[in-house]
């Protein structure tokens, strides 16, 4: 090694050790719950509002007359918060709970983006979902509903779906929703 890269290597090595806990200092408000159980076990999760990034992983986007929603739930009890994470997402025609469904999908990341993911999509089982109460007022969106789904295992975003392990998720959200810029 160049001792000119000594003093480099060792404020990249400083830097990695700072980002973790920096990350784990980003305020995060929980606005939401999604309550579910996956294949006979419960999960409860949190949806959040990170109010520093101007984002929430409970959002909703406007586009013509389509309206897409996506509910993303965090369990406070996993080791990290992008682990155990169920999501939820639905894109309709209009923008109120009688609106016509348009598409819908439901999948569970139990070890964050890492493999194996399970997903709605190729499972054979279209994903439902009711909204007992949907508003897009700004300072005042808000879903609340219930869901089913089965997902399948994948390996990679690109493998196709092991029909052989799947787990059937059913549950209910109720969240404050933001709109996505």
């Amino acid at each position: 090694m160049n001792l000119n890269q000594a003093p480099r290597l060792a404020t990249v090595g400083l830097v990695l050790c700072l980002i973790q806990p920096a990350q784990a200092q980003i305020a995060r408000t929980p606005v939401g719950t999604v309550d579910a159980t996956i294949d006979g076990t419960s999960y409860s999760g949190e949806t959040l509002d990170i109010p520093s990034e101007g984002t929430s992983t409970a959002e909703f986007r406007s586009m013509g007359p389509v309206t897409s929603i996506s509910i993303q739930a965090h369990n406070p009890e996993a080791e990290s918060i992008m682990r155990d994470v169920l999501t939820i997402e639905v894109s309709l025609m209009g923008g109120d709970a009688s609106s016509s469904i348009m598409d819908v999908s439901v999948s569970w990341w139990p070890d964050g983006m890492s493999e194996p993911f399970y997903l709605s999509e190729d499972s054979g089982t279209p994903p439902e979902i009711v909204f007992d109460a949907l508003s897009l007022e700004d300072g005042a969106a808000a879903a609340q509903g219930r869901f089913s789904a089965v997902v399948c295992r994948r390996d990679s975003m690109f493998a196709d779906a092991d029909k052989n392990d799947c787990r059937q998720v059913e549950g209910a959200f109720d969240t404050d929703l933001r709109k996505a810029d």
